[in-house]
């Protein structure tokens, strides 16, 4: 059963979908991301760049 107090659900467009899917073999040499990691990665990446923009 999933603990609703660690995960929450995004919904995202079908083109979005199909890049997601793309990036999950190119993010990483030699290993295939899920999903939910490659855009864990992108948000963080966003995040480090904004340099504590965000509060």
């Amino acid at each position: 059963m999933t603990d609703f107090n660690k995960y929450k659900n995004i919904t995202v467009d079908n083109d979005t979908y199909a890049v997601v899917t793309k990036l999950q073999t190119r993010l990483k040499r030699d290993v295939k991301l899920s999903r939910s990691q490659v855009v864990k990665t992108l948000v963080k990446e966003k995040a480090r760049l904004l340099n504590g923009v965000l509060k």
